[in-house]
């Protein structure tokens, strides 16, 4: 079951365009895919999903290697993401403080998943960059 998440789907936009940018300066050129190559393999996933659970799936797996480029690092962060979050509201809590993501107002559950964001980027991150 999906939280209502308003203050992160609000700003998620911005972020993403952000994330985007910072993605194109940051990331090694060999471990890119062109958005054409990540949209075919979003095309065929979908196509071999037998569930609606896994069609719906298949696109919140791609949008961050269509941000970031770098598949080992998007495997990461989408083995790891708190079942409650999606991947645009991963990116909301690393570029907003608490205060601006209304923490404070969040039930248990949602916080203890918040706090997994910041120490699954650092492992992630550190993952890629061995490979």
């Amino acid at each position: 079951m999906k939280l209502p998440l308003s203050p992160f789907k609000k700003s998620a936009s911005a972020t993403l365009a952000l994330a985007a940018f910072l993605a194109v300066l940051g990331s090694p050129a060999q471990a890119q895919q062109t958005l054409a190559q990540i949209e075919q393999v979003e095309a065929s996933q979908k196509a071999a999903a037998k569930t609606l659970a896994e069609r719906m799936a298949v696109p919140s797996k791609l949008n961050c290697v269509k941000v970031f480029g770098n598949q080992s690092f998007c495997d990461c962060v989408h083995k790891g993401l708190p079942a409650p979050l999606t991947f645009a509201e991963y990116q909301v809590i690393l570029t907003k403080s608490k205060s601006e993501n209304q923490y404070g107002k969040m039930t248990k559950e949602l916080q203890q998943a918040y706090d997994q964001v910041a120490p699954l980027r650092e492992q992630c991150v550190a993952q890629a960059h061995k490979k």
